[in-house]
């Protein structure tokens, strides 16, 4: 194991709690009271709550009223989805859902439980989404941002929908603290975690309200159980300490990595020459597998990953880079490598000048 300090490079999975949130949550942590309760202690856990979720709406873009709080993004995708279906039905709407082959396990799942007809949107092998047709459909799902490749979903996807009268619900987990969330969605989900909050919370912002018999009152009877509070404020104090304009500099670190990685013989990069987000860097290194280089580094003293953290642990080859047109093998070489605001340039040179030995000694493992 290696004694320098850790490099960090798995943001997509989890980001670090950062000090606003660290601060609020502190601050709260000695206060006692239910937030539905109507006593002092009660009305003042229901202030912090709805302080938290003026700052999430400020996030959102959105009005308050609009913002369920639930227990991170995967629950929020499903609410939302849930919602949407429900309210689709209503309408008289078709029971089809459209979707991609790329999309989050968690997405996935939400659309499956749905029951419905699904149709998938075509993929390039750049990773790009298809501007198909949504005819006949009753609600479109699909994340803003990828969680594997950082790939960007072209906005005239959502102009189509709307004009066809579909439904929309987007995940925007990836997308939230790295791009203005002004998207034209009837659900759209986050999570906390993901841009500096603490882990087990979420957020839904729900445009249009159905019956999906939540089982409790709270969150106006979107979402039923006691709220998280603390959880929720310091997922408020994360989502209002984001400033957009620091994004450039991520990007541009994840620019130097990938021009480091492209260096290496035998590496492709997963979604090159489609527009990306920047700071996630998707890369198959020919002739080794993911696996191992993620665990040389991780002995060397630097976290990625292979792909998304719901389904690590799984023998399964990437869903994402099998949709790409990736065969099982090459599927199994990939590593993400995605960066976050408090990455520096001398943890990308550091990482690159581990790389090179780290690959070629997975190479001749797996020959």
């Amino acid at each position: 194991m290696s004694t320098n300090p850790r490099i960090y490079l798995d943001f997509n999975a989890t980001s670090p709690l950062g000090e606003p949130a660290r601060e609020a949550i502190a601050s709260a942590l000695g206060e006692l009271g239910n937030p539905s309760s109507i006593h002092a202690e009660g009305r003042q856990a229901r202030d912090r709550l709805e302080e938290a979720r003026n700052r999430v709406a400020g996030l959102f873009g959105r009005p308050r009223e609009q913002v369920v709080f639930t227990s991170g993004g995967t629950e929020a995708n499903t609410l939302g989805v849930r919602t949407l279906g429900a309210a689709a039905i209503a309408r008289g709407l078709p029971r089809v859902v459209v979707t991609s082959p790329i999309e989050h396990p968690s997405l996935v799942a939400a659309v499956e439980a749905l029951g419905w007809e699904r149709r998938l949107l075509d993929v390039t092998p750049g990773g790009a989404i298809a501007v198909g047709s949504l005819a006949g459909a009753g609600l479109l799902a699909v994340a803003a941002v990828n969680h594997e490749l950082g790939t960007v979903l072209d906005p005239r996807l959502i102009a189509n929908a709307r004009a066809a009268g579909v439904l929309i619900h987007v995940d925007a987990v990836q997308a939230a603290g790295k791009q203005a969330l002004a998207i034209d969605a009837d659900a759209l989900a986050i999570s906390a975690h993901k841009l500096g909050g603490p882990q087990g919370v979420g957020a839904v912002a729900l445009a249009i309200d159905a019956d999906t018999a939540s089982g409790g009152h709270q969150e106006r009877g979107r979402r039923g159980g006691t709220e998280n509070t603390l959880g929720i404020v310091g997922f408020g104090a994360a989502a209002e300490a984001i400033d957009l304009s620091a994004w450039p500099a991520v990007v541009a670190l994840g620019e130097r990595l990938e021009a480091g990685l492209r260096a290496i013989a035998g590496v492709r990069i997963h979604g090159a020459g489609v527009t990306r987000i920047g700071g996630t860097i998707n890369a198959g290194f020919s002739g080794a597998r993911g696996e191992a280089i993620v665990i040389a580094l991780d002995l060397a003293g630097v976290a990625v990953s292979t792909g998304a953290a719901c389904t690590s642990g799984t023998l399964q080859p990437s869903p994402v880079l099998r949709a790409l047109g990736q065969s099982a093998d090459e599927a199994r070489e990939a590593v993400r490598f995605s960066l976050g605001r408090s990455t520096t340039a001398a943890e990308i040179d550091r990482v690159l000048a581990l790389l090179p030995d780290i690959v070629e000694r997975a190479r001749r493992h797996r020959a």
